[in-house]
């Protein structure tokens, strides 16, 4: 059982985050332009560093900018990501095995993007806020994410589709959509030229005059995310026994001979795995949801601690109060992400194998034809 417990962790960790060793399929890029006060800090690591110029980056790493900072990624596949000053993202956090894409976390702040096409052609590219998720589908484009929860995003070419899981709207060159959290709509605004550094203060400036407000929005979120991950998780488990089962009375059969149901229920279990993949990139999308908002009021904690700042922040004793609790849902969190991947995905392309060369052995015994063909 122990042995059965520490596998299951270990295997959760390969699948959710990069090995420390740097491992070269992990590896998105490189920092080719650094001033001021930038930290970075690797995926599992607890303390923050200074990079240096030409470091390499890699998938699960956190940067942040001070006032002074700014940063620059050229990622292999050529595309570019400028981190402005004031701003903590994420690169590629919580991603199934079986997604091709390339997510980038802005928790608060900004950043300019310029997708390569040959990034458009080997995988998915998005932009995660704590309000709403950016789809690439052009080249060129800038986001911001406020304190007070407000995204704004401009597109220079290209197209971007953003979503805030109420409303879907696509944004063309040289229009912009600005989204709250509480926003129902995606409106498109053509001409838009955003003040970024006027919205960006008055972002902050409603957060200080209203903490509860914008810090009780987050966290309502927060829980209503988690109990929701929580059901996926659950159905994950559910749909992993009755595979388990389907897997387990085949083997009986073949043992038994019985041709007809070790077919039939090969192929269930086929099924059953097809639909732990679909769960599994949902619990993995969920997941980097409620990790923006993680982010962002880990944030709001940093500021209501903060002595000077804190003096100003009206509503700072709410989050204090709340930031314990967040702690402990998002300590929950992390184990229900390793969890429903490693019920999700565990052994999976093993697993398959193993049943495709049962399957095989069995059709040259028998000369049955291949159940799966039809599928």
């Amino acid at each position: 059982m122990r042995y059965r417990l520490v596998s299951a962790c270990l295997l959760a960790v390969f699948l959710i985050t990069p090995q420390l060793s740097g491992a070269e399929e992990d590896l998105l890029g490189h920092i080719s332009s650094l001033s001021g006060v930038v930290q970075m800090k690797r995926a599992k690591e607890t303390q923050w560093r200074a990079p240096e110029l030409n470091m390499q980056v890699y998938v699960g790493d956190t940067i942040q900018t001070q006032e002074d900072g700014q940063a620059t990624i050229t990622f292999t596949d050529e595309s570019l990501l400028k981190i402005s000053p004031n701003s903590h993202i994420a690169l590629s956090t919580i991603l199934s095995p079986a997604e091709k894409k390339h997510s980038i976390l802005l928790f608060f702040g900004r950043i300019w993007n310029k997708v390569s096409q040959r990034a458009l052609r080997q995988r998915v590219v998005e932009v995660q806020t704590p309000t709403a998720i950016c789809g690439v589908r052009g080249t060129e484009f800038e986001t911001a994410a406020y304190e007070d929860g407000t995204m704004v995003v401009r597109v220079n070419t290209g197209q971007v589709e953003v979503d805030n899981e109420r409303d879907q709207g696509t944004l063309s060159a040289n229009e912009g959509a600005q989204v709250s959290l509480d926003s129902k709509n995606i409106k498109a605004q053509p001409g838009m030229q955003p003040d970024w550094e006027k919205s960006e203060k008055g972002g902050r400036e409603r957060l200080f005059a209203d903490g509860e407000k914008y810090g009780g929005y987050v966290n309502d979120e927060i829980k209503k995310r988690r109990d929701h991950l929580k059901g996926l998780v659950d159905r994950a488990a559910d749909l992993a026994k009755k595979r388990d089962e389907s897997i387990s009375r085949a083997q009986n059969a073949q043992n038994q001979g019985d041709e007809i149901t070790y077919e039939t229920n090969m192929q269930k279990a086929d099924a059953l795995n097809k639909e732990l993949k679909a769960l599994n990139i949902q619990i993995a999308f969920y997941g980097r949801r409620l990790e923006c908002q993680f982010g962002l009021f880990r944030h709001y904690g940093d500021l209501a601690k903060d002595p000077v700042l804190s003096t100003m922040f009206r509503g700072k004793d709410f989050i204090l109060k709340e930031l314990d609790n967040v702690e402990m849902i998002q300590a929950e969190f992390d184990t229900m992400i390793e969890e429903g991947m490693k019920i999700s995905m565990e052994d999976m392309e093993d697993l398959m194998d193993e049943m495709r060369n049962k399957m095989d052995l069995f059709r040259s015994k028998s000369g049955k034809r291949d159940p799966f063909k039809d599928l």
